[in-house]
């Protein structure tokens, strides 16, 4: 059993039990399981269980002092938190140090907000997001949930001291307390705007403080020195084990089915988290109650003790060892090593830096003169175990890297074989105009000239009316059974469709001078009455389908999500630019609701044909707007589906380095499924 660092506290392995699960669902949302989407929640947990352990001991030191000794609380504070933080944080940056310089260079923002506890704010400021950013993520991007911690360590012991003076009857002070997590609750509720990116309601100290005030009202009303196991009844024992269960069962069910954008989550979801969370908590704590017998198994005890070191390693190791670029899925080897790792790296923390801190054994060791006589006081055997687990460590640290650096390394240099590494136009770089203006895609501004190199010889097509089965216009493979659908589609409408073999030779390719026929099929398609809307994906591609498709309108934004698409239909609708045939590229960004999509495609109208193309991200919402893409492509007759997923399976030299845009060759494919979907369409009308 784990002792007692501090003797006036009563240990409750319980508690240790709950920390367990609540980093395990952390670690699986991180490694984009999908029985996780709801792993994030783990965070919450932990707030509300910080925010009861510290207002309980602070309560009772006032009761036994009459003082709160804020000097020596903020010590223990940074004795128990700022070792482990410092060693990882350091580690991290020799790592990075001697393997990416050129990545390290640019974290030191990350860095210094990070040792300075301010790491979420800094997030908000520079408008960083928790959920889509793209490209090689921070390997300090998981500091934001420890600031707010911090934060709260610094600010609530002033306010709590007032409290105790001042309100001495502890209901009223629990009702105060209740108020200001209401509050914040409120201001979560008020500041989130449905459909766009959350993180500032998210990573804010002002928005998620509810979750450590929570915690602390039941501190106030539930002590855990007054709960003795001799005072409990039969009744109290079951009604314990019955809300207990409950509980349990509700954080697990929303660990398992509430994703970060619903907007529940927002507007009261993280509350109904709180509450289960203190319930579970007030279980827990009691001497009497059952689940936290069943909760105090010694494995989960043993990663509840370490769990703070492994929500430390655990994210550094994954951001650093998961390759940007990978399109044939997710790796079973990759994540069970990236887990162990980070459990590994935790143990080696706990052990070595940890725990000699908190016991003393550091200070003891320099009092006596001699750091060495550390290691004298270390058995044979131990420094055998230490040794052991520290070449395990390093096996598996090794092990991971070799995974992830070898997917990566292949990424760059396929990226990297490209002059035009990411198809994006320069004048793109700091925002898109709507197409540089409606005015431009009225007067059409496409030049004219032969498909860009790399043409597909072969292209996927698929009915845009027929509502049997989810229909795919196209899915752009170079192969027809390179799709996830190729070989499926029983329907003939669903067959694949072959490229003509006038239409398949290259823009290379040279025609006989005087040929007039050859001439006449060697000129591009026009693209009049096509409008293209979509996000920076679709820049990339916009060059060549201008080449392909003379008189197409390409509207490319960067950043664009879903909900700003409709005043971009409405501008070109009032001015008579919106095509016949809408292609929207939208999800690369965020997620969506069902209601906004159907929104959207009831504003371009029922008497225009409408083009879907699904997304590629590496991103937890990928699946989910696939899903529901792929969904209203189903339940509208004038709206069909392009695969862009299926056609880039295993595709990794399509992607630039971050995975998501596209390099020339990913572009040449990409226009070549949407030309192809665009003619099966025009040929099906």
């Amino acid at each position: 059993m784990r002792k007692q660092v501090n003797s006036k506290s009563r240990y409750m392995p319980g508690l240790d039990g709950l920390r367990a699960i609540s980093v395990l669902a952390v670690i699986a949302y991180h490694l984009n399981l999908n029985w996780a989407p709801g792993g994030y929640l783990g965070v919450g947990v932990f707030f509300v269980l910080s925010g009861y352990l510290i207002t309980d001991q602070l309560v009772a030191r006032w009761q036994r002092d009459r003082s709160l000794a804020l000097g020596s609380f903020w010590l223990r504070r940074a004795r128990r938190l700022l070792p482990a933080m410092l060693l990882m944080t350091a580690v991290v940056c020799a790592y990075l140090g001697i393997t990416d310089p050129q990545r390290l260079g640019t974290l030191g923002g990350d860095v210094l907000s990070a040792v300075t506890y301010v790491n979420n704010w800094w997030l908000i400021f520079h408008k960083v997001s928790y959920f889509e950013s793209f490209g090689p993520p921070s390997p300090f991007g998981h500091y934001w949930s420890l600031a707010v911690e911090e934060q709260f360590y610094l600010v609530w012991p002033l306010l709590l001291a007032i409290g105790l003076r001042f309100i001495p009857q502890r209901g009223k002070l629990a009702a105060i307390i209740l108020a200001l997590a209401a509050a914040s609750a409120a201001a979560m509720a008020l500041m989130y705007t449905p459909g766009s990116d959350p993180s500032r309601v998210y990573y804010g100290s002002d928005t998620r403080v509810f979750g450590l005030l929570i915690g602390a009202v039941l501190a106030v009303i539930w002590p855990s020195g007054k709960l003795t196991e001799a005072k409990a009844g039969a009744g109290s024992r079951v009604a314990l084990n019955v809300f207990g269960l409950a509980s349990l069962a509700a954080l697990l069910y929303m660990m398992w089915r509430m994703q970060e954008y619903d907007i529940f989550v927002y507007r009261g979801g993280l509350v109904l988290l709180s509450v289960a969370s203190a319930v579970l908590v007030a279980t827990l704590a009691h001497p009497a109650s059952g689940i936290a017998r069943l909760l105090s198994v010694k494995p989960l005890r043993w990663l509840g003790v370490r769990s703070y070191g492994i929500y430390l390693w655990h994210y550094p190791v994954i951001a650093l060892t998961t390759p940007v670029i990978s399109t044939d899925g997710p790796s079973v080897t990759r994540i069970a090593l990236q887990a162990a790792a980070s459990i590994i790296l935790a143990a080696l923390s706990w052990k070595f830096v940890e725990e000699p801190i908190l016991r003393g054994t550091w200070r003891k060791a320099v009092q006596a003169g001699s750091l060495s006589r550390l290691s004298h006081r270390m058995s044979r055997g131990a420094r055998k175990h230490a040794a052991a687990i520290a070449a395990a460590g390093l096996t598996v640290v090794l092990c991971v890297s070799c995974i992830g650096t070898g997917s990566v390394g292949g990424e760059r240099s396929a990226a990297a074989s490209d002059t035009g590494e990411l198809v994006v136009p320069a004048s793109a770089a700091g925002g898109v105009p709507s197409n540089e203006g409606i005015s431009n895609a009225l007067g059409g501004g496409a030049s004219s000239g032969a498909a860009s190199s790399g043409a597909a010889s072969n292209a996927i097509g698929s009915g845009a009316s027929d509502k049997g089965a989810p229909r795919h216009a196209g899915s752009g493979s170079t192969n027809p059974a390179s799709g996830d659908h190729a070989g499926k589609q029983t329907d003939s409408d669903h067959a694949p469709i072959p490229a003509d073999d006038k239409g398949a030779s290259s823009a290379g390719s040279s025609t006989p001078a005087g040929d007039e026929a050859a001439s006449d099929e060697a000129a591009p398609k026009s693209g009049e009455g096509i409008t293209i809307i979509g996000d920076s994906v679709i820049l990339g591609v916009k060059s060549t389908l201008e080449e392909q498709r003379p008189g197409i309108v390409v509207d490319g934004k960067i950043g664009r999500q879903l909900t700003q698409a409709f005043d971009t239909i409405d501008s070109y609708e009032k001015a008579g630019a919106l095509g016949d045939i809408v292609i929207l590229e939208l999800g690369t960004n965020g997620t969506f609701t069902a209601k906004k999509l159907s929104q959207l495609l009831d504003a371009i109208g029922d008497q225009r044909h409408i083009l879907l193309i699904n997304t590629r991200v590496p991103r937890k919402w990928q699946d989910e707007v696939n899903k529901m893409l792929s969904n209203a492509a189903e339940a509208r007759d004038n709206v069909a589906l392009v695969d862009w997923y299926a056609a880039s399976k295993g595709k990794d030299g399509y992607f630039a380095k971050d995975g998501v845009h596209l390099n020339s060759e990913g572009a040449a494919s990409y226009a070549e499924m949407l030309t192809s979907a665009v003619d099966k369409l025009k040929l099906e009308a």
